[in-house]
C-alpha cells in the first residue's frame, strides 16, 4: 500500500516535467517552407520578333500585250528569264498584216502616179491658159485635180505608215531590262488586242511590301527608315524608306499595306523572298518581352517580382513597359537582361518572401 506522503512528491515532479517540455516547444519557431514559383530569366529578343513579315516585290512591273489581234506563233522567254531592253519576247502570225502592207504600198504607187499625172496636166493647162487657148474653168479643174491627187498621195503614204506600224505590233519586245514574272499566253493561242501575254519587272529597283496593324501604322509616315532582314538568312539586311502607305485598311485583316523602297539590296533579295521589316529605331536596341502573367499592375504602375537567387527571396520592382499592336509587353526600363522574374502568382507574393526555383517550375 502506497503511502499518501510519498505519492504527492511524485505528482509534483511529473507536473514540473510536463511544464518544462511545453515551454521548450513554445520557445522554438517552426521553420518557414519556401514557396515554389515559376520564373524566367530575362533575355533580349531577336528584333525580328517585332518586325513585320512581307515579301520582296518590284518597284515597277508592266503587263505586256500585243497591240493587234492574232495567233501567237513564237515565244522566246519564260517565267524567270532575264531580258534586255528591245529583246524580242514573242510574235503573232503576221500574214494578214503583211498583206495589208503590200496593199497599202500598191495604193501608194498608184497615188504617186496619179499625182504626177495631175501635176503635169495642171502645168500644161496653165501654159495653155497663158496662151489664151483654154478657159479659166479648165485651169481651175486641172488645179483641183492636182490637189485631189496630192491629197490621195498623202493618204496613201499614211496608210503605208499605218500598215508598217501594225506589222511591227506583231512582235512583242521588252521596253526595259528586267525579269519575266508571269506568263499568261502560249504558242498557238489567239490573243486579242491589249490582252496581257506576260509581265515584266525591273530588278534594279526592289521594295519590301509588308502589312502593318492599324494600331502601329500611325507612327509610320512616308520616308520612315526601316531595316529589312532576309528571313532565310538573317545576317543579310538592307536599309529602306517607306515609299507608300495604303490609304485604307484591308477589309479582312484590318492592316495597312506599306511599301518600303530598298537602297541597294543584296542579290539574295530576290523577287518573292520572305523578309521582316523592322523600324530602324528598334533594329539596334536589345528588346526584352515580358510575359503578361509576370506584370503586376498597381496604382497605375507596373511591377515585377525579381528573385534574389542567393537569398532565395523576391523583391518588388517598378518597371516601364509598352504594348505593341499584337499585345506583347515590351520592357523599357526597370530590369536588366539576366534578372530572374516570377511569372505566376504575382498577386499573392510578399516583399522578401522565401521562394524556391525548382527546375520543374521554371519556365
Amino acid at each position: 500500500m502506497t503511502r499518501p506522503f510519498l505519492l504527492l512528491p511524485m505528482l509534483l515532479g511529473f507536473g514540473l516535467l510536463l511544464a518544462g517540455c511545453s515551454q521548450s516547444e513554445e520557445g522554438e519557431t517552426a521553420p518557414v517552407t519556401p514557396r515554389p514559383v515559376r520564373s524566367i530569366v530575362l533575355s533580349p529578343t531577336d528584333p525580328q520578333a517585332l518586325g513585320y513579315s512581307g515579301t520582296i516585290q518590284p518597284r515597277f512591273e508592266t503587263s505586256l500585250a500585243f497591240r493587234t489581234q492574232g495567233r501567237m506563233i513564237s515565244r522566246s522567254v519564260d517565267v524567270g528569264s532575264q531580258v534586255a531592253a528591245g529583246q524580242t519576247l514573242a510574235a503573232i502570225d503576221a500574214e494578214t498584216l503583211n498583206a495589208d502592207l503590200r496593199s497599202a504600198r500598191a495604193q501608194l504607187v498608184n497615188a504617186e502616179l496619179q499625182a504626177r499625172t495631175a501635176t503635169a496636166s495642171a502645168e500644161r493647162t496653165a501654159e495653155l491658159f497663158r496662151e489664151r487657148t483654154v478657159a479659166q474653168s479648165e485651169l481651175d479643174d486641172a488645179r483641183e485635180s492636182r490637189s485631189a491627187a496630192e491629197a490621195d498621195l498623202v493618204s496613201a503614204k499614211a496608210q503605208v505608215a499605218k500598215a508598217e506600224d501594225a506589222l511591227s505590233y506583231a512582235v512583242l519586245t521588252a521596253p526595259f531590262d528586267g525579269v519575266i514574272t508571269e506568263r499568261d499566253a502560249d504558242v498557238g493561242q489567239v490573243v486579242s488586242t491589249g490582252t496581257t501575254v506576260m509581265k515584266l519587272a525591273r530588278t534594279d529597283l526592289r521594295e519590301a511590301v509588308v502589312d502593318i496593324p492599324g494600331g502601329e501604322v500611325g507612327g509610320i509616315s512616308v520616308g520612315s527608315p526601316f531595316e529589312v532582314v532576309l528571313q532565310v538568312a538573317p545576317t543579310l539586311t538592307a536599309m529602306g524608306k517607306v515609299r507608300e502607305i495604303a490609304p485604307q485598311a484591308d477589309a479582312l485583316t484590318r492592316t495597312f499595306r506599306v511599301r518600303i523602297l530598298l537602297d541597294n539590296p543584296p542579290e539574295a533579295f530576290r523577287l518573292g523572298a520572305l523578309v521582316a521589316a523592322i523600324p530602324a529605331e528598334r533594329a539596334d536596341k536589345p528588346i526584352v518581352i515580358l510575359p503578361p502573367s509576370a506584370v503586376l499592375e498597381k496604382d497605375g504602375k507596373s511591377f515585377v517580382w525579381i528573385v534574389d537567387p542567393e537569398a532565395e527571396t523576391v523583391h518588388l520592382r517598378e518597371v516601364q513597359t509598352e504594348r505593341d499592336a499584337s499585345g506583347r509587353i515590351i520592357l523599357l526600363s526597370g530590369a536588366e537582361p539576366g534578372a530572374v522574374v516570377v511569372t505566376a502568382g504575382v498577386n499573392s507574393l510578399k516583399e522578401g518572401q522565401k521562394v524556391s526555383l525548382s527546375k520543374e517550375l521554371q519556365s
